[in-house]
């Protein structure tokens, strides 16, 4: 239990491979988080207009991702992650070329432009889940699930950084032209990204031998343990759905930010949130997922109902930065309880379901929330956003405590 997290993950370099594939892919959606929304803002796009983008686009990924697994049982996990990463790299093209609606509308459901706050890797993530799965035993899920994540926020945080400065690829330019940019470099980044797909190898299937964390469940103890899995993230998505994706507009709005100073934020706020991902892995490890999930949650529901009364940036800063730490530094062993819940023969399922079951309801958000802030309800989005999450805290601890692979069976 007190075995160091690098120590646990394996030395397969495939697991590299994709993690840095995943890293690259962040790297982009860190400066489309920054810059995507204020791009947008030059254009004049109000909130209503972004927040419908933003759902529109949240549930065209949940789209995606019910499309990826049939085609993943039919031609394996790498070519479907490769077929992705270059096809939204060409689509990514689009908005460098015009600003027109249709085109920003296409592009952006097609590529995710800007909702990838969560270091969500879209349709990537329900193959990715179940392709390191196969890498690694159920206890030692966690781990690399973390990890991977951690890679993940770690380069959301570099893309924030990027993002501070579209000067250096526009040119002195103002207004549009400032961001247009940033769309070539995104889709060269996807392309470079599928050549690490194409290095690394995927395992088959292995073959559970013996009683596993699930080898003793039925398939309708596992069907009914998903269904509270799908209830318990319905309420962690709409709360979350409720503020985030508008978030760079609240901050824009509510303290006359730009790209400098949201990008610094962005950048500080996911480096540090990369950190508490191998540590939450360290914590699991004692106190089991559940119970480290509870504890550190709870105090990013705390932040979360301060935020919205913070007098300055920077207060406001300091809160959201220890709010998302809190958070979102369980994200890997949230889905290593989720896949070892069914046997491994269902990962892609029981990945599947995690995702969608989170992202449906949190494609609705925005859009209530973008009504919210045109109505001049600024502090509503939050409280409700906080009430959900509560829910879900509640939800979690008393369908899966028992469950939890990080502690022995009851």
């Amino acid at each position: 239990m007190n075995s160091s997290v690098l120590e646990l993950l394996p030395g397969n370099p495939s697991v590299w491979l994709l993690i840095s594939a995943r890293w690259l892919r962040s790297v982009a959606q860190g400066v489309l988080l920054v810059d995507f929304t204020l791009y947008l803002r030059t254009l004049g796009w109000t909130s209503v207009q972004l927040g419908g983008l933003f759902t529109a686009g949240l549930f065209f990924q949940i789209v995606l991702i019910l499309l990826t697994g049939p085609l993943v049982d039919r031609l394996g996990a790498r070519p479907v992650l490769i077929f992705i990463s270059i096809l939204q790299g060409l689509i990514a093209l689009g908005p460098w070329f015009s600003d027109a609606p249709f085109i920003l509308w296409t592009c952006s459901l097609l590529c995710g432009f800007g909702i990838g706050a969560g270091a969500s890797s879209g349709p990537f993530s329900p193959v990715e889940l179940a392709w390191l799965g196969r890498m690694v035993n159920p206890a030692g899920r966690g781990v690399l699930y973390s990890f991977s994540n951690m890679a993940g926020f770690a380069g959301i945080g570099i893309g924030a950084f990027l993002g501070m400065f579209p000067s250096l690829l526009a040119g002195r330019v103002e207004g549009p032209a400032l961001y247009r940019t940033i769309f070539p470099v995104f889709s060269l980044v996807l392309l470079l990204s599928s050549i690490l797909v194409f290095l690394s190898r995927e395992p088959p299937p292995r073959e559970e031998s013996g009683p596993s964390l699930s080898g003793q469940r039925s398939r309708a103890e596992e069907n009914r343990l998903l269904r509270r899995l799908v209830l318990a993230n319905a309420t962690n998505g709409l709360g979350i759905g409720l503020f985030f994706p508008l978030l760079a507009w609240w901050f824009s709005v509510r303290f006359g930010k730009g790209p400098q100073s949201l990008g610094a934020l962005f950048a500080v706020n996911y480096l540090l949130i990369a950190a508490a991902s191998y540590l939450t892995a360290r914590l699991s490890l004692v106190v089991g997922i559940v119970r480290s999930v509870l504890l550190t949650r709870l105090a990013g529901l705390l932040m979360l109902l301060i935020l919205p009364m913070s007098p300055t940036f920077g207060m406001a800063c300091f809160i959201y930065v220890l709010r998302s730490v809190f958070n979102q530094g369980s994200v890997g062993s949230r889905q290593s309880l989720s896949l070892n819940l069914v046997g491994e023969k269902r990962h892609g399922l029981a990945g599947t379901i995690h995702i969608v079951s989170t992202q449906i309801p949190m494609a609705v958000g925005p859009i209530l929330a973008g009504a919210l802030f045109h109505a001049g309800h600024t502090v509503w989005p939050f409280l409700l956003a906080a009430f959900f999450q509560g829910t879900y805290l509640y939800l979690y601890w008393t369908f899966f405590l028992r469950h939890d692979p990080n502690l022995p069976p009851t």
